[in-house]
């Protein structure tokens, strides 16, 4: 019975580990701010102050985005926070 119950447990392990860095190389986050050097708010990229249900997805993302050092927020518009790629932020 141990033998049946271990490989399930080592399938779930690998199948864990390769989505996390999958997830920060396919971040919709980076693909909206690389059409936009500039830079957008969250509702921006959403599509719109109403779009609440894609603003709520694409939160955790954004917040996966700052931890990961690929976006930073440089300022405020319109009340709301302005996020840009790292790689466009230049020096000051």
């Amino acid at each position: 019975m141990s033998e049946a119950e271990e490989p399930p447990v080592e399938t779930k392990s690998t199948t864990t580990k390769p989505t996390q860095p999958k997830s920060a190389a396919d971040n919709k986050i980076v693909k909206l701010l690389e059409k936009t050097p500039l830079g957008l708010t969250l509702p921006e990229m959403a599509g719109g102050t109403r779009q609440l249900k894609k603003i709520k997805t694409l939160r955790p993302l954004l917040a996966e985005a700052i931890r990961s050092g690929l976006v930073m927020p440089v300022s405020q518009r319109a009340g709301h926070t302005v996020y840009r790629l790292v790689k466009f932020l230049g020096p000051r």
